[in-house]
């Protein structure tokens, strides 16, 4: 599994099981399914989701500066209905 760089200036995407882990510059998205069993698969898909998370937090730490909530909707520009 390759290093998961969060809020690099690449779009990643990394899949554990049936979840998703999608990262881009602005945000770093989490969606899907993932079970923990309690065996040794399980133990693997806990790893790679610490390992995930962890590099999340790392990245966030480092930062000086952190805004209270980031935007959440992109930029764009009014439009006109082409349906009205």
């Amino acid at each position: 599994m390759t290093a998961f760089n969060p809020f690099g200036p690449d779009a990643q995407v990394q899949t554990i099981e049936q979840m998703t882990v999608e990262n881009d510059p602005a945000r770093v998205s989490v969606y899907g399914r993932l079970d923990i069993t309690h065996d040794r698969a399980g133990l693997d898909n806990a790893r790679a989701l610490a390992a995930v998370l962890n590099a999340v937090v790392a990245r966030l730490e480092a930062e000086s500066v952190l805004p209270e909530h980031a935007q959440t909707a992109p930029k764009t520009h009014p439009m006109s209905n082409p349906f009205a």
